[in-house]
């Protein structure tokens, strides 16, 4: 994927992240300061990305993109900030940063969390209207919250508080955990995308969905594999999953297990992209780059 590409579109997503803050009234100026720092910690907006990119297959407007990919950029930035709290996975840092909750307070973190949760749902009801008719708007809706919700990651994280400190969990219990706590959102930007455009074929959609199914369990692998082995190689700091014994990956299988599983996971990712042939470049261009993280 061409560099300018992928810059036009994270511009596009910061300029409206942005807009949304300014725009909204928020009585409250701690809490539009804290959502503002957490937005504006770093991360490289993967899942934005995706959304556009997924969008650009089935040729849908920028303009319902952009509500779309900021939609799914709020709700991310929100499980963070409450995936980071003392309660949950309690990091005291996020991208080389203080913590929501450290920067500002535990209090402050968890509204800001749900200010940007309820924002998200907002943006979409209120912006997407003007581009697609009410019963796709809602079907669109419904396709964040059951993602987002207890269907989905909020499941999943609860699953992962209560079970992975297990040493019993098995492969298939770990799969499930972590494709409702990360791949549900990943998920949640085709699904969008695909609610927004109901005319696409079967093929298609099939395809995308088999794709963002296989990303979002590699993302997973990954995170574990990194964090395990990366500390040798980065210097980088043990995670709180190792720091708290939690089952992963990393601890299922060994270094070199992992990596095949890893490089198996991302060359299912890339055979759902196929059907698409050369349009689908730019999402084949993200997918390699996502997969370099992996090889230290």
């Amino acid at each position: 994927m061409k560099k300018a590409v992928m810059n036009n579109y994270v511009d596009r997503l910061e300029h409206n992240l942005e807009k949304i803050l300014s725009d909204t009234a928020i009585p409250a100026p701690l809490i539009r300061d804290a959502m503002r720092y957490s937005l504006r910690s770093g991360g490289k907006r993967i899942r934005p990305l995706l959304v556009y990119l997924g969008g650009e297959l089935l040729n849908l407007p920028l303009e319902v993109l952009d509500i779309l990919a900021t939609a799914i950029e709020l709700t991310h930035c929100y499980s963070l900030i409450h995936d980071d709290l003392p309660a949950m996975d309690n990091d005291d840092f996020r991208r080389g940063k203080p913590s929501c909750h450290k920067a500002f307070d535990e209090a402050t973190a968890i509204l800001a969390g749900d200010g940007l949760q309820a924002l998200a749902l907002e943006h979409l009801l209120t912006q997407l209207i003007n581009f697609l008719p009410a019963t796709v708007v809602v079907t669109v809706c419904r396709k964040l919250l059951a993602a987002s919700g207890v269907q989905g990651m909020i499941s999943g994280q609860s699953l992962d508080l209560s079970i992975l400190s297990h040493t019993s969990v098995d492969e298939e219990q770990l799969r499930q955990i972590h494709q409702l706590k990360t791949g549900q959102l990943i998920s949640a930007c085709f699904d969008m995308v695909l609610a927004a455009a109901p005319d696409t074929t079967a093929a298609v959609q099939q395809s995308l969905r088999s794709f963002a199914a296989h990303l979002g369990l590699v993302f997973q692998m990954q995170d574990d594999f990194l964090d395990h082995y990366a500390a040798e190689v980065l210097g980088k700091k043990q995670s709180s999953d190792l720091a708290n014994q939690k089952t992963t990956f990393a601890t299922l299988y060994s270094r070199e297990d992992l990596a095949q599983l890893v490089n198996d996971e991302f060359q299912l990712a890339y055979d759902a992209l196929v059907i698409f042939g050369d349009k689908a470049k730019s999402l084949l261009s993200l997918t390699q780059q996502l997969h370099q993280r992996s090889k230290i």
